[in-house]
This record gives structure tokens, C-alpha cells and sequence, in this order.
């Protein structure tokens, strides 16, 4: 039988409210559990490489991953993220801009393509 997917919607540009969610979608996908990530408005701050977390300096102290690690390990666990077009005008970055693997989408697009998911906001 088929895992039921997970669909996380990312709602703000909040460091632990990020680290924890991606932690999640993470977890799930390395249990094999389909996962989807939407980066809605700010949150989108999460796919830009040059953006610095302050807390990240705590985490790492900690021996634990940043907030971009995580993105990272996500797409690289075959996590599906899309980023809010709208989010992505906010702070001032096209499609081009994201990372590999990530596409420029919207809610109606996400919820369509989450449609059996069990959906979290994260």
C-alpha cells in the first residue's frame, strides 16, 4: 500500500518555525513518505542561498543543520518544493533564482498537486 503523502505549507520567514518543518519533511522523506514543501510569501527567504539565519548560529553550535542544510537535504531526499510566485516578487527574485528542482507555482497549483496529502503548515 502506497504511504499517504505529506504536503507542508511554509508560511513565514521564521527561523525555528523553517528549521522545524523542513526537519519534518526531511524525517518523512527519509521514511519514505512522499513530501511536498510550498514556500508561501516571505518563506520563499528559506530557497536563497545568500541569506543568513541568525539562528542558525545556534543550531550549528548545536551540531545541527542550518536552515539552507536543510533545504538541501530535502531536495536531495526527492522532497518536491514549490515556491509562491508572490512570495517571490516580495523579496525581489525570479525563477531563476531558486535552487534545482524547485519550481515557481501557486496555492491552487499546490493544493491540486496535494490533493490525498495530509496537509500541515508549518
Amino acid at each position: 500500500m502506497a504511504k499517504r503523502g505529506l504536503a507542508v505549507l511554509l508560511s513565514e520567514a521564521n527561523h525555528a518555525r523553517l528549521h522545524a518543518a523542513l526537519t519534518l519533511a526531511c524525517a518523512a522523506a527519509a521514511l519514505g513518505r512522499p513530501v511536498r514543501l510550498f514556500f508561501h510569501g516571505e518563506s520563499v527567504a528559506a530557497l536563497t542561498p545568500e541569506r543568513h539565519w541568525q539562528g542558525d548560529i545556534a543550531y550549528r553550535a548545536a551540531g545541527l543543520p542550518s536552515v539552507g542544510e536543510l533545504v538541501d537535504n530535502a531536495l536531495g531526499l526527492g522532497v518536491v518544493a514549490m515556491a509562491c510566485q508572490t512570495g517571490m516578487q516580495m523579496i525581489g527574485i525570479n525563477a531563476a533564482s531558486l535552487p534545482e528542482g524547485v519550481e515557481a507555482g501557486g496555492m491552487v497549483a499546490f493544493l491540486a498537486d496535494a490533493r490525498d496529502d495530509e496537509l500541515l503548515m508549518g
